[in-house]
């Protein structure tokens, strides 16, 4: 995911954006995820009034869940939202990415 970030303040600073998973649309069943799950994140220099584009790669087994029944990695079926902020607490950006379009892995 790629995203622009822009320091308005008067000095360097950092600023360390964190991309968040959520749960697939499509939960098998007795598999359980969390309702959030960090992906990705860096820590990004950013000079006075400057912006920088950044892009954070979300690894794909960040995307797939452990079957036990089948003893081997899994991509889940449906839609999981991807979510950007400086925080859990503040996750301005989103989007949704639909599973089938990866590899099954």
């Amino acid at each position: 995911m790629t995203v622009r970030i822009r320091n308005t303040g008067g000095i360097e600073s950092d600023e360390v954006p964190q991309v968040y998973l959520g749960a697939p649309s499509k939960i098998p069943d007795g598999v359980q995820f969390p309702v959030r799950a960090l992906a990705a994140f860096d820590r990004v220099p950013i000079p006075a009034g400057e912006t920088r584009t950044v892009t954070l790669h979300v690894p794909l087994r960040q995307l797939q869940y452990w079957s036990t029944k089948k003893r081997q990695w899994v991509m889940p079926r449906g839609e999981r939202m991807l979510s950007v902020g400086p925080s859990s607490q503040s996750l301005p950006l989103h989007k949704k990415i639909d599973c089938a379009s990866h590899p099954r892995g």
